[in-house]
């Protein structure tokens, strides 16, 4: 695919595969062949590899990517630290505004 081609195909897009079609531009020319490679293999990665991928990704404005990444693996990047709840009082202000979220309902 030449310039030409290239171009013919964004003007085609609409405004999503616009910014879409930027970021792959984008990590094609910038990534290295570790990350290149990594983003194809991303359910097989080890959790850091896994955010040195997401990582890559903001700081180049991938942002489409990360998103789309972080969808397909969000449990791997929510980290449950349930020690947090251990001493965890909740008053009757927190109660309410838990009820109002729907998170316990009929509170």
């Amino acid at each position: 695919m030449d310039k030409k081609e290239l171009r013919k195909r964004y003007e085609e897009l609409d405004g999503m595969g616009k910014a879409l079609l930027l970021e792959k531009l984008a990590f094609c020319k910038f990534a290295d062949h570790y990350d290149f490679e990594n983003y194809f293999r991303a359910g097989e990665l080890k959790d850091s590899e896994l955010l040195c991928l997401a990582s890559f990704l903001y700081h180049h404005e991938c942002f489409l990517m990360l998103m789309d990444i972080m969808n397909q693996y969000k449990e791997r990047f929510i980290f449950a630290d349930t020690s947090l709840l251990r001493e965890f009082e909740p008053d009757e202000t927190f109660m309410e505004r838990m009820a109002r979220l729907d998170i316990l309902p009929g509170v």
